[in-house]
């Protein structure tokens, strides 16, 4: 298993993303209990698939530090856009681990139980067993406004490509925050704010990467 402060280094290099960011991302999350804490020595925390989902998450959709721990409140309350993906769900595919996850998860479920495959579950076992070097083709997308997300694997064994969006609740979305001043948001993107909107991508490099270190 990896420390935090393996994995801040790892998503760092993998992403591009300075390190002092990253590490500014990983404090929030700790402060807002979203965060596996230990102590040093030998209780030092061990890092989990789910937390290195909610970090990538953090970093993906939050254009600063600061909202990271709302970001990740937000992102782990999504579902599947059903009219956005592909026929051919991850739940469709032949890797059983990805096909075990429920038809009500979220876009932070998804990426938690991807990077769980790619570490030591179904997607791992094929690529060692593959005599061709196969990797799987993956691309993960987040909006910094609108709660939204999107997971795209390609190349898999059975020859699907499974592509699978997340969009916010149609009720909204109420995180910690809001709740302290009784509110909730949609995730849709208010008309005042603007019409830009940015999103940012990772590809099968950093989820490797990660894959790598956790399955140490």
């Amino acid at each position: 298993m990896a420390s935090p402060g393996e994995l801040v280094r790892t998503v760092s290099s993998a992403t591009g993303v300075p390190l002092p960011t990253i590490v500014a991302i990983d404090r929030r999350l700790v402060k807002a209990k979203l965060r596996t804490k230990g102590g040093r020595g030998f209780n030092a925390a061990q890092m989990t698939p789910l937390d290195a989902a909610r970090l990538l998450t953090a970093v993906l959709a939050s254009p600063h530090a600061s909202g990271a721990a709302d970001v990740v409140e937000r992102y782990s309350q999504t579902h599947v856009d059903k009219t956005r993906s592909s026929d051919k769900l991850l739940g469709s595919t032949d890797l059983d681990d990805l096909a075990a996850l429920p038809g009500k998860h979220s876009f932070v479920d998804a990426l938690t139980a991807l990077i769980t495959s790619t570490s030591s579950g179904s997607i791992a076992k094929v690529m060692i067993k593959s005599q061709n070097g196969w990797v799987p083709r993956i691309e993960i997308y987040a909006f910094a406004r609108a709660v939204r997300g999107r997971i795209r694997i390609a190349g898999l064994p059975n020859g699907l490509t499974a592509s699978v969006e997340y969009a916010a609740a149609l009720d909204g979305i109420k995180t910690r925050r809001d709740a302290k001043i009784g509110r909730t948001r949609s995730g849709v993107a208010d008309d005042r704010e603007g019409d830009l909107e940015q999103s940012r991508r990772v590809t099968e490099r950093t989820i490797l990467s990660i894959a790598a270190l956790l399955a140490q």
